[in-house]
């Protein structure tokens, strides 16, 4: 039996791309903020260019080569509302993806745009904490007969696993999801995510029976959650994460901010992740020994910038030909920029196959802004969001229209992306980027009750009040309702007001009677703190949130604010009371 070598590996890896295929303007600072320049960063055939260019470099070094993407390609931009899945699946094909894991936003919108992506996928979509082997047998669309899925193994609790074979030696990938994806997403019911620990656990001690010495995990928990399974868990070598969009490295060089750095050691695990938005890509190379265990990490996350710049001409700044080529010497010059041409087959085909209907709606001017709109989660010293209670108003309006009886809408604010500019508002900004999530607005019937409950909850989980919350973007925005919150008094009594809108008037709402609502189907599914407000009485309003925007700012010459009512939010009981407009 001939021996085996040590060998070393080299991984690429993406995450949370959201469907971003095309390149992002940035603005970077260098050397202070007196010398600032704008490029194009990022975009598939960018990346292209740098999977190429790493797969090269490791061919020319005798080393094997992994591209990896964490999860989450779904939704984003126009791209993702206009093609859905079938973009992505073509476009990660012409990228060369080895593995992907399974993202929350793959599953918005239910199991069946995944069976639609598996069926088009060229590599192996991994998912090992989703349990998907009790899948109903009557559904149209089913996950758990197609082939490109990696799901949980009920039969050895554990997850699947991808084992790839360099110079003699096996090299193991499983992947683990958002534990709580039901409370981000939509996954079926009959296919629950299961706690990734002991799956983690229980599948390395099998890839370790089965002489695999090297273990990965391509994870879409979180970077906090990676850490933490990092911890309790021993024996995986790196986790390739995504979900939080956390680019590791110091990049203030070029006027992003630091992070931990790259490559951040829990224990005997190294953790990576990427940043987001396709505007970046990690690399590293690990050296491998005779009995397959890694011995050394190397590695770095890249901005990826295109060789076009413009500079900024304020302060004074000349425009001239030695200050672009010093700007253009200096991006050069550091370690964690990439300046790449764009793969130009990839760019092609996607000028040719997708551009033009992305092209039609940027074309398409709905209404005016006449002054900047700001977007805040939860409301600050300065107020609150402007964007939000607009989106709500039109998810309203749109109902109406409808001939639905909508009474009230409510929507959490983390499903608006943005502020809004001065000047001209296209349907392509409202639908691929101000409200880039393709998912329905959906009516439902449910008592004053279970309103106060959902708007309590709502708050609860967005400022961390009594629970441990998701995050500020389950902050809601209601049109026609108006609350009161006091959140230094006891869980299950802090909305001490409630009032809905009869046409100019104000009345308290009754808890027993029950009231037509909207709000998107992520919200009334009763997710992030929502969940007083799942009923079995609903149905889609036949739009999604971007068709409502653009309905209803198609009326109106100009968007101004709504005229709405002051929301107040007590932090303690002494606090003087802040109010702002809803």
């Amino acid at each position: 039996m001939t021996a085996r070598q040590p060998f070393s590996l080299t991984i690429a890896h993406i995450n949370d791309t959201h469907s971003h295929f095309e390149s992002t303007p940035v603005s970077l600072s260098l050397d202070s903020e007196d010398t600032r320049v704008y490029a194009n960063c990022g975009g598939f055939a960018r990346i292209a260019s740098a999977v190429k260019h790493f797969r090269h470099q490791a061919e020319q070094n005798q080393h094997g080569f992994l591209f990896l993407h964490a999860g989450d390609c779904f939704q984003g931009t126009l791209y993702y509302s206009l093609f859905k899945g079938k973009a992505n699946a073509d476009m990660l094909n012409r990228l060369g993806i080895d593995a992907m894991a399974i993202g929350n936003h793959e599953l918005d919108q239910g199991n069946g745009p995944v069976a639609d992506f598996l069926d088009d996928i060229k590599f192996p979509l991994l998912a090992g904490n989703w349990h998907v082997d009790d899948e109903a047998k009557d559904k149209q669309k089913r996950v758990s007969d197609k082939p490109s899925l990696m799901p949980y193994l009920p039969e050895h609790a554990r997850a699947s696993t991808l084992i790839k074979t360099y110079a003699g030696h096996q090299v193991g990938l499983f992947s683990l999801a958002v534990e709580q994806m039901a409370a981000l997403a939509h996954p079926d019911h009959d296919t629950p995510f299961l706690p990734a620990t002991q799956i983690a656990k229980n599948t390395v001690a099998y890839l370790r029976a089965q002489g695999v010495n090297t273990i990965i995990l391509l994870s879409h928990l979180g970077y906090d959650k990676d850490k933490a399974l990092a911890a309790a868990v021993k024996g995986i070598d790196v986790i390739v994460g995504g979900h939080t969009h956390v680019l590791q490295g110091d990049f203030q060089n070029i006027g992003l901010e630091a992070q931990d750095p790259y490559g951040y050691q829990v224990n005997d695990t190294w953790i990576v992740q990427a940043g987001c938005h396709a505007q970046s890509i990690g690399r590293f190379t690990l050296s491998i020994d005779e009995k397959g265990r890694p011995t050394a990490f190397n590695g770095q996350n890249y901005v990826l910038l295109g060789r076009s710049l413009a500079m900024d001409a304020s302060r004074e700044q000349q425009l001239t030909d030695t200050s672009y080529q010093a700007a253009r010497d200096y991006l050069n010059s550091q370690s964690n920029v990439l300046i790449l041409p764009s793969d130009l087959d990839l760019k092609h085909h996607l000028q040719q196959t997708y551009r033009p209907q992305v092209a039609q709606l940027e074309r398409d001017i709905v209404t005016h802004v006449p002054e900047r709109l700001r977007h805040v989660r939860v409301p600050d010293g300065e107020g609150s969001s402007d964007v939000a209670p607009l989106v709500t108003e039109s998810f309203l309006w749109a109902a109406r229209e409808q001939g639905i009886d909508a009474e009230f809408a409510i929507h959490n604010a983390g499903g608006v992306r943005v502020g809004l500019n001065a000047g001209p508002l296209s349907a392509a900004l409202i639908a691929g980027t101000l409200l880039p999530f393709a998912i329905d607005v959906i009516a439902y019937r449910v008592t004053g009750e279970q309103i106060r409950n959902a708007l309590e909850g709502a708050i609860n989980n967005a400022t961390n009040n009594g629970v441990a919350g998701l995050g500020t973007g389950s902050f809601p925005y209601c049109a026609a309702i108006r609350y009161r919150y006091e959140a230094w008094r006891p869980m299950g009594q802090r909305i001490t007001q409630l009032e809905i809108k009869r046409g100019e008037h104000w009345v308290a709402m009754d808890d027993e009677h029950r009231y037509t609502g909207v709000s998107s189907s992520y919200t009334a599914q009763g997710k992030e703190g929502y969940d007083a407000l799942q009923t079995g009485r609903r149905r889609s309003i036949g739009l999604s949130m971007a068709e409502c925007f653009i309905r209803y700012a198609r009326q109106q010459n100009a968007l101004a604010l709504p005229s709405q009512p002051l929301v107040c939010y007590l932090s303690t009981p002494d606090q003087t009371q802040t109010c702002w407009g809803q």
